[in-house]
């Protein structure tokens, strides 16, 4: 055996990235350490990690603490910013109708429920929350979940099985897939809105199979309606049910704030799930079906069965947010305006936004350096906004990725406007 292989080599080893050259590590050390340690992983990936070829100005940006945040503007380094990066698309994360309706429910119920919802976690919030959900997506029943990653984990994890085949597009959320993974599911994909390659996938796979099509509502990084009139269609004459992750629709889309189905003037899916951390301004997730199907996920999602429930100051404020949301439309109406103008404005001015049509607006660029410049110069500007780049988008796509809030004007957006033409000129991205 070779002694750089040995335990007591590897262990007098100092295992740090600092004093192992990777590209000089002669074959036998970087074999010890692979096989005869946990964290060679981590030393071993320096070369080939995406931090590794970010200038360390611009990482900088990936991960800006933030100091103090209003609905529309974030303090950063002891600046006021102009927020376009968060996911509070109706200005809720700060409303203080929900931290009062927060704090009562810490004065009446305590700070936690110390218990999973199957034995002492459940209270009358809950079950309010759930009912008033299940109105508003209009399902027969929603069961609530810590996230909406851990609603998509839950939902998918207990309704598939090593037998059943998930059909997903494939740029769903990266919690879908870990649902699927967690239920040892077969997977199959179809290109991103191609009802063709969705088609081909379900004559493929057949009608005996039990199938599931997995989409979002809207997607995180592109802004585009998944097609689900088409989508639907296809399911039926295949046989196949569909869910949507409506997480970045819930409170945006459709006339009453509805999602993704009510845009599209159709009936819900057959399982819905999605998000109270964006347009709710809270935490949480939820999962809505037919009756018998969410009994069923109750009682055999693991990550619904083994967490402690939603805390009660959090479960009081999500009743006051759907309260507002269905009640208080101009926050909608508001969005969707700064939407449109925003859009109509990067593409006259000759940016790439791709198939966005929803507050997330992405501006494409050629090359990662291009995207972190530009976010460099916004940030000079004083204006908020995120870099994306592979794997959160294709390698040949990075963005600059803007979402957009309620609370935001149309003077906001014309000196977004201004701003991204000065840099673009001014970087060649545009004449």
């Amino acid at each position: 055996m070779n002694d750089f292989a040995s335990p007591s080599v590897l262990q007098a080893m100092p295992v740090t990235s600092d004093e192992l050259d990777l590209d000089e590590a002669p074959p036998a050390i970087s074999d010890a350490m692979v096989y005869g340690d946990l964290f060679a992983k981590a030393f071993f990936s320096k070369k080939s990690n995406p931090h590794n070829r970010i200038k360390p100005e611009h990482l900088a940006l990936a991960m800006r603490k933030i100091d103090a945040v209003s609905e529309r503007e974030v303090v950063f380094d002891g600046r006021k910013m102009l927020m376009l990066s968060s996911n509070n698309y109706l200005g809720l994360a700060s409303d203080v109708r929900l931290s009062e309706a927060g704090i009562q429910a810490i004065q009446e119920w305590g700070n936690s429920t110390s218990g999973s919802r199957l034995l002492n976690g459940t209270n009358e919030l809950h079950e309010e929350l759930e009912r008033k959900l299940a109105k508003f997506k209009q399902v027969e029943s929603v069961v609530a979940f810590q996230s909406g990653y851990m609603a998509n984990l839950g939902a998918i994890s207990a309704l598939l099985s090593k037998d059943d085949i998930a059909i997903v597009d494939k740029l769903v959320h990266a919690s879908i897939l870990d649902g699927c993974t967690l239920a040892g599911a077969q997977v199959r994909s179809f290109k991103h809105q191609d009802m063709k390659s969705l088609e081909r996938v379900l004559q493929d796979v057949g009608y005996k199979a039990c199938k599931l099509i997995v989409v979002d509502g809207i997607y995180s990084m592109d802004g585009d309606f998944a097609k689900l009139p088409e989508i639907m269609a296809l399911a039926r004459r295949y046989g196949a049910r569909v869910m949507v992750d409506d997480a970045h629709a819930t409170g945006v889309a459709g006339p009453n704030g509805r999602g993704t189905a009510e845009h599209f003037g159709i009936n819900e899916p057959d399982v819905i799930t999605g998000t109270l951390s964006k347009a709710f301004g809270c935490i949480g997730g939820f999962v809505g079906a037919k009756k018998d199907v969410m009994d069923f996920i109750k009682f055999n999602s693991r990550a619904f069965i083994y967490s402690t429930s939603i805390s009660p100051s959090v479960t009081a404020s999500l009743i006051k947010a759907l309260d507002i949301i269905e009640n208080e439309q101009d926050k909608r109406k508001n969005l969707w305006a700064c939407t449109h103008h925003l859009l109509s404005g990067l593409k006259a001015l000759g940016f790439n936004t791709g198939v966005s049509e929803t507050p997330i607006v992405p501006i494409i660029l050629g090359d990662e350096a291009q995207m972190f410049e530009l976010v460099a110069m916004l940030d000079g500007d004083d204006i908020f906004a995120s870099p994306v780049a592979y794997p959160a988008c294709p390698r040949n796509k990075p963005r600059v990725r803007i979402s957009l809030s309620s609370e935001h004007t149309i003077a906001d957006m014309d000196r977004v406007l201004e701003a991204c033409g000065r840099h673009g000129r001014s970087m060649g991205l545009i004449h």
